[in-house]
Parts: C-alpha cells; sequence; structure tokens
C-alpha cells in the first residue's frame, strides 16, 4: 500500500491525476479550511496549485527565531511558507515528502520566489525520518497522518525527531463510526486518506502510548462516517 500511496501523489503532481474531480485543492481550499485571506495573496497561484491540506494547523503553530520546524508529507511546502511569512519568524524548515516531483517543484518556487527562506526538500519515509533524536520544536502532519498504515511506528519516529516539550500540529479525517469492509483494500480511499482514519479516541491514544500529552482535538463534521480534526500533541518532558 505505501507503493501505491508514493506513486499516486507522484502522478497527481505530475497531472496525471486530478484533485479538482474531488472538489480539493488551491486558493479555493485554502479560503475554507481558515488560512487568512491576506497571507494567500502573499503567495503566487502556482505555489498554490499544489495545496492539498485537510485542516488550517497554523493556529497551533508558535515558532520562535530559529526554530526547527519539520513539515512531514510536505507537498510544495505552502504550510512552510505560510508560517515563515505570518510569524515574520526565520525558522530552519525541512520540507519532507515520499513525492519527488512536488519536492523538486516546491524547492524551484522557493528559490523563485523567496530565496531568503531558509528551507530543505528531503525526499524520505516518514516512517524513517533520516534526523537525529531531538532535531525539531516543531512538526507539521497536515493531511499525512492517515496515509501510515503502521501508526505506531509514525508515531515513535515523531516522538524520537522532537525535542523534549516539542508539539506535532496537524489535521486530517477522523472516522464518526465503522467503515465499509471495502475501505481496508481499496488503494484509492487510503490515498485519499480515508481507509487510515481513527476515530477520536484512538487518535489520542496512539499519540499518548508513544508518550505526548495531548493538547487539543477540535473536531469538524464532514458527513456520516468522517470529521475533519484538527489536533495538537506535545511531546513528555
Amino acid at each position: 500500500m505505501k507503493k501505491y500511496i508514493r506513486e499516486f501523489y507522484e502522478q497527481l503532481y505530475q497531472g496525471q491525476k486530478s484533485a479538482r474531480m474531488h472538489g480539493l485543492g488551491g486558493r479555493r481550499l485554502a479560503l475554507e479550511l481558515g488560512y487568512p485571506a491576506g497571507l494567500i495573496d502573499l503567495l503566487p497561484d502556482v505555489i498554490w496549485e499544489d495545496f492539498l491540506s485537510c485542516g488550517n494547523v497554523l493556529p497551533y503553530l508558535n515558532p520562535r527565531l530559529g526554530d526547527r520546524v519539520l513539515n512531514l508529507g510536505s507537498g510544495a511546502g505552502v504550510d512552510s511558507l505560510a508560517l515563515e511569512l505570518l510569524t515574520g519568524a526565520r525558522l530552519a524548515t525541512i520540507n519532507l515528502d515520499a513525492a519527488l516531483p512536488v519536492l523538486d517543484k516546491g524547492s524551484r518556487l522557493v528559490k523563485k520566489f523567496f530565496p531568503a527562506f531558509d528551507f530543505w526538500f528531503v525526499c524520505a519515509d516518514g516512517e524513517s525520518l533520516p534526523f537525529g533524536h531531538g532535531s525539531f520544536e516543531w512538526v507539521v502532519l497536515n493531511g499525512v497522518l492517515n496515509l501510515f498504515v503502521d501508526k505506531d511506528q509514525l508515531t515513535a519516529e515523531l516522538y524520537r525527531v522532537l525535542k523534549p516539550g516539542g508539539i506535532v500540529a496537524g489535521a486530517d479525517l477522523c472516522r464518526r463510526s465503522t467503515l465499509p469492509d471495502y475501505f481496508a483494500t481499496e488503494p484509492d480511499a487510503w490515498a485519499w486518506c480515508m481507509s487510515g482514519a481513527m476515530s477520536q479516541d484512538e487518535l489520542s491514544a496512539a499519540f499518548e502510548a508513544a508518550g505526548f500529552t495531548t493538547i487539543d482535538m477540535l473536531p469538524e463534521n464532514m458527513d456520516e462516517y468522517f470529521d475533519r480534526m484538527l489536533f495538537s500533541f506535545r511531546k513528555s518532558r
């Protein structure tokens, strides 16, 4: 499933698949999720083309000058740009994704439009992060958690690379009830973050089992099966 999801997003970012049929993506989605209109206007259209986030995690992020931020499953790095523009703080940001085409595009766009930003683009697997213990103060996980089948391995890696007191801020779907059986083996449902969705209680329990403390969980009802969930967790000291 991991290989299918990676190839799915590679094709998506190369224009071989379309997100528009799902009503997703771009400036319109950013406005619907509550990204500030003034911020949206600061980024050129070409950067918004690959915006596929699940929620607005910016209110959960309050980095200071020099903080290290890992945007895991970053896509083109829109949340990283938004965070730096909103805070006005120069951050050390790593955008990590398994889909190389969008990292290539994101890197080119940042160099063109925001050359002063200290951004790195890394192609790697979130279940085996290529960073040392305590490397980051912040992890962004926007529309990515449900792509992982082995969430215990992912949360263990997030705990490892965060400094004591570090925060994971994210958004993803949470299931409201038991999903039909076919979701478990439907590849596209995995790629669209549905099949891997946990309940709210399961999400909180997964992070707490890894050593995190729950800061906040904010659900927004979408349909009979799913809530959009904003969440933040702190690494216990």
